[in-house]
């Protein structure tokens, strides 16, 4: 009877052994890039990748790598070296990360400029797939939601802030979406640099023929130095930003841009860990196409919109999923 019960217990822990051995062996590893200039989505990219059936410390292994500048690609691209991921989530806004990581023997799903390396059809020409940086027609969409929140007076053109850095905002595409509207463009000023997007701002701000700002962000100051978003540019913004404009996330309106017709983040990072999933689950990259994000969100900013002397119509107000009454998220509706 010992010796059975000796046998019994030896079977349990052999078995154990050999189900931690198979749980090993089907442990994969994920690593997520990012910069610290965007708010992390970590939480909902972990979301996605679980309603797939991926859990950290069950069968994933999950690293975050952030880096600051586009300096620290380099660094980047050793560490995602070192891991030797199963997938690389690229969450990035350089353009030159996902370059540095074409041609690596690791699938990467990226969450934004995805367009050089895919076909018209959104099939991957290399080893990287993922999310186009907007919604289908965005642009145009955005701005005919603008003309019902601030409509142009008559002889009133628009100006766009252009950084050819930012990939998110392509200068072809919003002027393909103002000539398709039939809003004329007075000019595109290359604000690239803080101090020059600072000068246009304030130029147009006065200029009564310009009736909209359409706007990217700079990427850095004249001295090279970063450019801190929440703690410079939106206070600045508040207080010198004397039109309308729209972006394409929520964030920004709560920090003071008069309203947003884009993309809801939230969403868009766990359709992104799904996209990831389906590489771990054994798919190839080349088969997985490009997927626009899958929901909209608009938001308004009725502290702004008093500040420029805007009145909300009901509906552009029924319209709003979220509306901010202050710069610190603290008066908000959502719906």
């Amino acid at each position: 009877m010992k010796r059975m019960v000796t046998m019994s217990v030896l079977l349990v822990v052999l078995f154990g052994m050999f189900e931690n051995i198979g749980f090993a062996a089907e442990m994969k590893t994920v690593v997520s890039l990012r910069t610290d200039m965007m708010p992390p989505m970590t939480e909902y990219i972990l979301k996605g990748l679980e309603q797939a059936g991926f859990v950290p410390q069950e069968n994933i292994t999950f690293q975050e790598i952030i880096i600051s500048t586009s300096d620290d690609i380099p660094q980047l691209i050793s560490r995602v070296k070192e891991a030797q991921p199963d997938v690389v989530l690229n969450a990035v806004e350089f353009p030159d990360a996902l370059a540095a990581l074409k041609g690596l023997s690791f699938p990467v799903v990226t969450r934004l400029n995805v367009e050089p390396y895919v076909n018209a059809e959104g099939i991957p020409t290399a080893n990287i797939t993922g999310m186009y940086s907007t919604l289908h027609d965005m642009f145009y969409n955005s701005y005919k939601f603008l003309r019902k929140v601030a409509p142009l007076k008559a002889g009133q053109a628009v100006v766009l802030l252009d950084n050819p850095e930012f990939a998110p905002i392509p200068k072809a595409k919003v002027m393909d979406a103002l000539q398709r509207l039939q809003i004329p463009l007075k000019a595109v000023v290359n604000a690239t640099v803080y101090e020059d997007w600072q000068a246009a701002a304030l130029q147009y701000s006065d200029d009564p023929e310009v009736g909209w700002i359409l706007r990217s962000s700079p990427t850095r100051k004249r001295d090279g130095s970063r450019l801190d978003m929440k703690a410079e540019l939106y206070p600045w913004q508040r207080e010198y930003f004397q039109k309308p404009t729209v972006t394409y996330w929520e964030e920004p309106v709560q920090l003071g841009t008069l309203c947003a017709f884009g993309m809801d983040i939230h969403a868009m990072s766990m359709q992104f860990g799904r996209m990831a999933a389906r590489v771990l689950q054994g798919e190839s990259i080349q088969s997985i196409k490009a997927e626009y994000p899958q929901k909209i969100r608009i938001a308004l900013n009725r502290k702004t919109a008093t500040n420029l002397g805007i009145v909300f119509s009901t509906d552009v107000l029924k319209l709003a999923n979220v509306i901010y009454d202050d710069y610190e998220g603290k008066q908000v509706i959502r719906k």
